[in-house]
Formats: structure tokens, C-alpha cells, sequence
């Protein structure tokens, strides 16, 4: 692979060896599969780690992540409820797989609960 970027309906890959649209249009809705996964940044999570980690400090638990065209958010359940959060640094803060939690910073309105 030597790129990879978001489209409108999922992700655009360029990868080594194809360099026309003939080759390209050949490979088409063919799954990929990789057999490593990359090294992340310090700043960077893969969903799957996010998944079922402690909200602090008002309770709750990371059900989902959702990828949007200009963010991500987290979906945060709590008292059987739902609400959506930007996974953005401002309201998460903190994130700390090895003990269990993400920190949210609670903003009126945003972080109250709804039936999905």
C-alpha cells in the first residue's frame, strides 16, 4: 500500500504496482487484508481499544466509535441510555487503556442522555 485516505462511502487506496485505472478497476471491491497492523502514535487508538472503557468522572462506558467526515465520536452509554461525544482533546482529555477509562469533560446538553 502506499496511501490511504477517507472517502465519501468509505476509503481510497493506492497501492504499489497499480498505476493505471485498468489495474485498478481490476482489483474492485476485492477485501484486503493486512498481516500487521501498524505502529500508532502516543495520540492514537484503535476503536476496539476504545470500546468498553470506564467514562469518568459522571459514570458510563464507550459503546461505539463512530467515524464522521470531520471527526470521530465516541458513544458513550449510561443509564441505558445514549449520547454522542467529538472524540476530540478538548472534551477527552484523558485516555487510559491500561487502567480502564477515558476523562470527559461534560458540557450541558451535549452529554445527556437519549434513547437511540
Amino acid at each position: 500500500m502506499r496511501a490511504i485516505r477517507k472517502a465519501d462511502r468509505g476509503h481510497q487506496v493506492a497501492f504499489q504496482g497499480l498505476f493505471d485505472r485498468g489495474a485498478a478497476e481490476r482489483i474492485r471491491n476485492l477485501d484486503v487484508m493486512v498481516r500487521e497492523r501498524r505502529e500508532l502514535a502516543d495520540d492514537q487508538f484503535w476503536p476496539e481499544d476504545l470500546i468498553g472503557l470506564e467514562v469518568r468522572p459522571n459514570g458510563g462506558i464507550v459503546e461505539d466509535v463512530i467515524f464522521g467526515p470531520a471527526q470521530e465520536r465516541l458513544v458513550i452509554g449510561r443509564d441505558g441510555r445514549h449520547f454522542e461525544v467529538p472524540f476530540v482533546e478538548a472534551l477527552v482529555p484523558e485516555i487510559d487503556i491500561d487502567e480502564g477509562f477515558v476523562r470527559l469533560v461534560e458540557i450541558e446538553g451535549l452529554s445527556e442522555p437519549r434513547d437511540r
